[in-house]
């Protein structure tokens, strides 16, 4: 990358320490770094999958200290450009382009400018081609330019293509027509397929070395964006129908699937931005890990807050559209899964009832319990449950059959009506 970057500079002389000198020849290093320069496009290799560690990678056929990088076509002529591992006196263990490819470049270089005109060359105006932008030809640029809707419509057609034999078939019976192309994964998928054939058109274009080396980068990136939104869609589909079959069968757990679910896009998009960035994915999830344990620790009350609420959803104590009450401080009453609510009400009839009233107002409001058709039969009762200084205390508890809040509040104000109404009629107060 050094080396592409001091050649775009047009700075040869820097360019030239990179080249590894023959004996006799240090002064020609300069001409051939330009001549290196102008093979670049001959280049058949992807510099990115270069190892990065200092000693390099051990490769079949080669001596250790020696990479292969790719190879320079020019013709019928091919030569392999070896990186080779050197100890310089100034600078210590280096890498440099072989001695043995340096020798090459004056007879590729050669032959490249003996060569006529190629078939595109012939066809594209010569006003496209000597005028350069940014070391690329106009031919390029426009190249460059119309590949990007070719590559999508070539995806469109790819996508008619395989999914004509479908549509053929479905028509011929009458049948709904439908692919995957018709899903929320459609357009993932045709971006991965326009970015491939994207990626073909701009290797062939034969872009400067330094440029295809820093576009294919961006391509990945965008790859591994638009995989990671494929994954992402697929399991948001398995999210979804898992949340329609809890909330159709009414087996709960749908709120903690739709935790699992956004933590999920999160891990994907975490997992794809580590990747694109060219991240060891496994390394960062590891230290992740033990930073983790550490917050974990720090914050213990917080998480433990979180696992009791992710503990709540799994044991079903909650679902989505549950009417609860919620205490002071985390005790909670669920209404939702009830078939039934209790009734429980304390009153007080002033110390003056005789005993024979207080035996009439308990007849009468048991059996008004036992005739409403709203109260469970059976389970109701009215109770004295203290001889208070100045009352009787009473206890009412019975079941209304109902889960609906708005109706159970509506069936306690009448059966209270209707008690006040016995009390009353008793002649107390």
């Amino acid at each position: 990358m050094g080396l592409l970057k001091y050649g775009e500079r047009r700075d040869f002389e820097t360019a030239a320490h990179y080249l590894q000198p023959t004996p006799g020849q240090d002064t020609h290093l300069v001409e051939r770094a330009r001549e290196l320069q102008g093979l670049h496009a001959k280049f058949k290799g992807n510099i990115d999958l270069l190892s990065d560690e200092p000693n390099g990678s051990v490769e079949a056929g080669l001596p250790p200290g020696e990479v292969h990088a790719g190879v320079i076509r020019v013709g019928a002529t091919t030569v392999d450009v070896i990186l080779v591992r050197v100890d310089d006196p100034d600078s210590g263990k280096i890498w440099l382009i072989s001695k043995d490819t340096v020798e090459r470049i004056p007879e590729l270089y050669a032959q490249m400018k003996s060569e006529g005109l190629t078939t595109a060359e012939r066809f594209v105006p010569a006003a496209l081609t000597s005028r350069h932008l940014l070391d690329m030809s106009l031919a390029q640029w426009i190249g460059w330019l119309l590949s990007i809707p070719i590559s999508w419509f070539l995806a469109w057609l790819l996508e008619f293509l395989l999914s004509a034999p479908r549509r053929i078939w479905c028509k011929l019976r009458k049948l709904p027509f439908g692919t995957v192309w018709k899903t929320p994964l459609g357009m993932p998928l045709r971006c991965i397929v326009a970015i491939l054939l994207h990626g073909l058109f701009v290797y062939m274009l034969d872009l400067p070395l330094l440029y295809r080396a820093y576009y294919a980068r961006f391509l990945a990136a965008l790859l591994v964006g638009c995989f990671a939104w494929f994954v992402s869609r697929m399991t948001d589909r398995g999210f979804d129908h898992a949340v329609n079959r809890t909330r159709t069968q009414r087996v709960g757990g749908e709120s903690i699937l739709v935790v699992l679910q956004r933590l999920t896009r999160v891990l994907i998009g975490f997992v794809a931005a580590l990747a694109a960035l060219g991240l060891n994915v496994r390394t960062t999830l590891a230290g992740l890990g033990i930073g983790g344990l550490a917050l974990a620790l720090g914050a213990q009350k917080s998480l433990e807050n979180i696992l009791g609420g992710i503990t709540l959803l799994m044991d079903k104590a909650v679902h989505v559209g549950s009417f609860c009450k919620i205490g002071n401080q985390v005790q909670f009453e669920n209404f939702g899964p009830r078939r039934k609510c209790l009734l429980n009400q304390h009153f007080s009839l002033r110390i003056e009832t005789q005993v024979e009233q207080l035996r009439n107002v308990l007849d009468r409001v048991q059996s008004m319990l036992d005739e409403d058709p709203a109260i469970e039969t059976g389970t109701s009762r009215i109770r004295v449950a203290d001889f208070a200084g100045a009352a009787f205390e009473l206890e009412l508890w019975a079941f209304v059959k109902t889960s609906d809040w708005t109706e159970f509040t509506a069936i306690c104000q009448d059966v209270i009506l209707k008690i006040a109404e016995i009390v009353e009629t008793a002649g107390t107060g």
